[in-house]
Formats: structure tokens, C-alpha cells, sequence
């Protein structure tokens, strides 16, 4: 557990170093690469997160998709995340300042088609180290959605702590990469 609180110390400085451009940038390369991955334009139950000031801004793909695509976003009810319906504008600050819909409603996790995921850092294994209460873990574990986690390229790691209750991703996008699950077919 030491190992993994030592890491996010780690990659909580390294991102520190990230300019606010490289940050824009980045976001939008990776929100790009997301929007061109096979079967986006088939998905209609996309889960993605309102983001905290250090991860990837996912809000493009908010403002984008809205319309079009049913978005959700996750709203944390205690120890688990529950799935809530996304309007646009219609968001509220909610639990470690994290932005989630104004009047949710709990979905069942199993509608949802893709999760994009985030994460203090993943690794060549497709594992995530999140910020360390399991929520993620809990949610995941829930729905047979594609596991999409987003980082910057800094914080994708050759291996990183990992424990049997963490759930794998089937994709980590960076700014420069897309990884798929070895043997996996991706439609």
C-alpha cells in the first residue's frame, strides 16, 4: 500500500510539471482518439467523468456528444459510484469536488456500452492505480462496458501495483498511444 500512496506522490508531480497548453493539447488528442476508435459512432451509452484540474479535460467530448449520444457521468453515494444521466449545463459540485449531474438519477451500470475511465496512472498491462478508495473498482466490476482509461502519456507506467480486486482496462489512450488488450478484438 506504501508502494502505491509513493506512486501517486510521484505521478502527482510529474503532472504538476505539465503545462496548462500541454494539457489542452493533450485532452484533445486524446479525446480525438477516443471519437476515432472503431464503433464510436454506433456507441449510445458513453460514460465519461466531469474531470478534477489534473486529469485529462473531457469536457469537449461533453459539450460535442450531449445531443447525439446518451452521456452519463459518475456521482459518489457513499463508498460506491453510482451512473447518472449527463444534460448539458445541468451539473452540480458534488462529492471531493468532483462534477456530477444536477438531480441524478441512478442508471444501471449494465446499459452502459463504454466507460472512459481515469486514473493517477496505468500500466503496459492494462492495469489503473486510481486515487486509492476503490470506487472505480466497485463500479467496473458491475458492467461488461469496454474499460477505456485515459491518461497523459507521463502517467502511463511500464507496471504499476496491482491487486486481484483491480479491474484490467481494454484500452488506455494517451496523447501519443493507443493500447489494446493483447488478443482482443476491438469493434
Amino acid at each position: 500500500m506504501h508502494d502505491k500512496q509513493r506512486l501517486r506522490q510521484t505521478v502527482k508531480q510529474m503532472k504538476r510539471n505539465l503545462t496548462p497548453d500541454e494539457r489542452k493539447s493533450f485532452s484533445q488528442r486524446i479525446c480525438s482518439a477516443i471519437e476515432s476508435l472503431p464503433g464510436f459512432d454506433r456507441v449510445t451509452h458513453l460514460m465519461l467523468y466531469h474531470p478534477l484540474p489534473d486529469e485529462v479535460d473531457t469536457r469537449p467530448l461533453l459539450a460535442k456528444w450531449a445531443e447525439t449520444k446518451q452521456l452519463y457521468l459518475p456521482v459518489v453515494t457513499g463508498d460506491d459510484i453510482v451512473i447518472a444521466p449527463y444534460r448539458a449545463g445541468a451539473v452540480k459540485q458534488g462529492a471531493f469536488g468532483i462534477w456530477e449531474p444536477d438531480h441524478a438519477t441512478a442508471t444501471a451500470p449494465s446499459i452502459i456500452e463504454w466507460i472512459v475511465v481515469p486514473g493517477v496512472a496505468f500500466d503496459l498491462k492494462m492495469n489503473r492505480l486510481g486515487r486509492g478508495k476503490g470506487f472505480y473498482d466497485r463500479l467496473l466490476r458491475k458492467t461488461p462496458a469496454r474499460k477505456i482509461g485515459i491518461c497523459y502519456g507521463l502517467q502511463l507506467l511500464d507496471e504499476i501495483p496491482a491487486e486481484p480486486h483491480d479491474i484490467k482496462m481494454d484500452l488506455i489512450i494517451t496523447e501519443n498511444d493507443i493500447i489494446y488488450k493483447s488478443n482482443e478484438i476491438w469493434l
